[in-house]
Formats: structure tokens, C-alpha cells, sequence
């Protein structure tokens, strides 16, 4: 899956916020504080993404509706399992290190990751009871 820009990504996110197909003043209104853009700006980044099929435009009376064609999960997987590869070799744990280690991760945080892992294995069909 290609990756997008930042302010694509912005975008994105905010489309997906909408939680069903948006208008652009929907979606900007869904936009963090710093990405004010023109309506020009914003437009250029939905046709970016319709040409990218991240998005689906549809025409509904004098109104354009944006309706995600990729699912956020989908997207987060795949950007984060690439960044994993490039930046730590694949090793999750190389990955939750430099998070600790530079204070973006705290010890709360490494607690509850550690219970919901936890929970994960026992859940999973691969776990061996025996």
C-alpha cells in the first residue's frame, strides 16, 4: 500500500472521523488546528486521494460526498509494519525501546501493554495450553 503524505494523512484521518461519507467542510471541520487551508488546498488533496483510490467521490445534488475506500486499520497496519521493517529491522520490541527510552512511552502505558498482550495470547488459537 502506497504511504501518503502528512497532510494526506490529516485528511484521511479527518475523513475518517466523519464516520460516514463527508462533505469538505465536514471534513474540515474535522482537521487539527494547524491545517487550516484554503478550500482550494483541501480540494486538491481530496482529488490527490480519489486519484490514489483512498477515496470515492460521489455527486449528491450540488454537494460532493467523500467516502473512505480504505479502512484506517487497514492503513495504520500497513504504514507502521513498513516503518517497523525500514527503522527497526522488524523487532517490535526495538520499536517499544525507543518509545520508552525517549520518554513517549511511560511505564503506565508499558503496564497496559503489557496486560492487553497478555490477553492477546491467551486469546489467540496458536496459544499452547499445554
Amino acid at each position: 500500500m502506497e504511504a501518503l503524505s502528512k497532510s494526506e494523512e490529516q485528511v484521511m484521518a479527518a475523513l475518517w472521523g466523519c464516520q460516514r461519507p463527508a462533505t469538505r467542510r465536514e471534513i474540515a471541520a474535522k482537521l487539527p488546528a494547524g491545517c487550516r487551508w484554503a478550500d482550494s488546498t483541501l480540494l486538491n488533496f481530496l482529488l490527490r486521494l480519489q486519484a490514489k483510490c483512498f477515496l470515492r467521490l460521489e455527486k449528491q445534488g450540488n454537494k460532493n460526498l467523500y467516502t473512505p475506500l480504505i479502512r484506517k486499520e487497514t492503513y495504520c497496519g500497513a504504514v507502521t509494519a513498513a516503518h517497523l521493517n525500514t527503522l527497526y529491522g522488524g523487532d517490535i520490541r526495538a520499536l517499544v525501546a525507543a518509545l520508552a527510552d525517549t520518554g513517549r512511552l511511560s511505564y503506565a502505558n508499558m503496564e497496559g501493554l503489557a496486560r492487553w498482550l497478555d490477553t492477546r495470547v491467551a486469546e489467540s488459537p496458536e496459544y499452547d495450553y499445554d
